[in-house]
């Protein structure tokens, strides 16, 4: 694998994650009956936490 595919699968890896990331939020805000401050501190674990904030996010909603 050279360099320049090296980095494109990097980028679509970050993108993707980035975009779950997103579905999360939207899914968090329009879509769940959380209290405010659960979902103050979801996003903030989302944004902050971005690789294990979405996981997260799901495992516990599927759980609740």
């Amino acid at each position: 694998m050279d360099f320049g595919s090296f980095n494109l699968v990097i980028f679509i890896l970050i993108l993707l994650n980035y975009l779950l990331v997103v579905y999360s939020l939207f899914h968090l805000i329009f879509k769940t009956n959380y209290t405010l401050w659960d979902r103050l501190l979801w996003m903030v674990l989302l944004w902050v936490l971005p690789v294990l904030g979405p996981a997260g996010y799901w495992f516990y909603w599927k759980r609740g």
